[in-house]
């Protein structure tokens, strides 16, 4: 079914917002300056998505979807690839460009930012540590490791490389923390092997 001119004009300008908080940061965002560099006026923005708050969440839920169809087309070509594979791929794209970075800085933004600041509700904030460290708790005892295990490694792992993105956010050194990655995502292997190894 075709999606209406209103449906397509307000993806359209969700994934404007989206790309102007990637550059622009949630701290001080304001409806009017948004809806000024975006050529729109703050009631349309309302009109679409109610308030600044649902305007944060909706943009934030179309970051995470943005970054899902990046890894869903790595899965769709590789169908088995391992949760320590998928986050170097991760690593990469992150590192390929200023604004792959901004996108993923937003989540970062939204989760440590004071609820006061952004107005998100305590659900939005955490799902954007939560859902990714769900995702690789499941990826990893679907190749073998013990839940008890897979629900510690993976608050390890989201923990580990959420510290590697601020990091390189202020320091920009990514030959050190890509080493730093790669240490982390190698004890990880080594879990995994044993768990495997276990159970044989």
């Amino acid at each position: 079914m075709a999606r209406t001119p209103d449906l397509e004009m307000k993806r359209e300008l969700l994934d404007r917002v989206v790309a102007y908080l990637a550059e622009h940061g949630l701290g001080d965002m304001s409806l009017r300056p948004m809806a000024a560099a975006l050529n729109t006026s703050p009631n349309r923005l309302v009109h679409h998505f109610g308030s600044k708050q649902e305007l944060l969440t909706a943009a934030l839920a179309q970051a995470m979807s943005i970054q899902e169809t990046v890894r869903d087309g790595w899965l769709k070509r590789e169908p088995g690839m391992s949760k320590t594979t998928e986050l170097r791929r991760w690593w990469k794209w992150l590192n390929a460009s200023p604004a792959n970075l901004a996108l993923t800085r937003l989540g970062l933004e939204a989760a440590t930012l004071e609820a006061t600041q952004t107005g998100l509700s305590g659900d939005v904030r955490a799902e954007q540590i939560g859902v990714w460290r769900e995702q690789i708790e499941q990826k990893l005892i679907s190749e073998g490791v013990p839940k008890v295990i897979a629900v510690i490694e993976a608050s390890l792992l989201k923990a580990t490389f959420t510290g590697l993105i601020v990091d390189l956010m202020a320091t920009g050194d990514k030959a050190r923390l890509t080493k730093a990655l790669e240490q982390g995502l190698q004890r990880t292997e080594a879990i995994v092997e044993s768990s495997r190894q276990s159970v044989a």
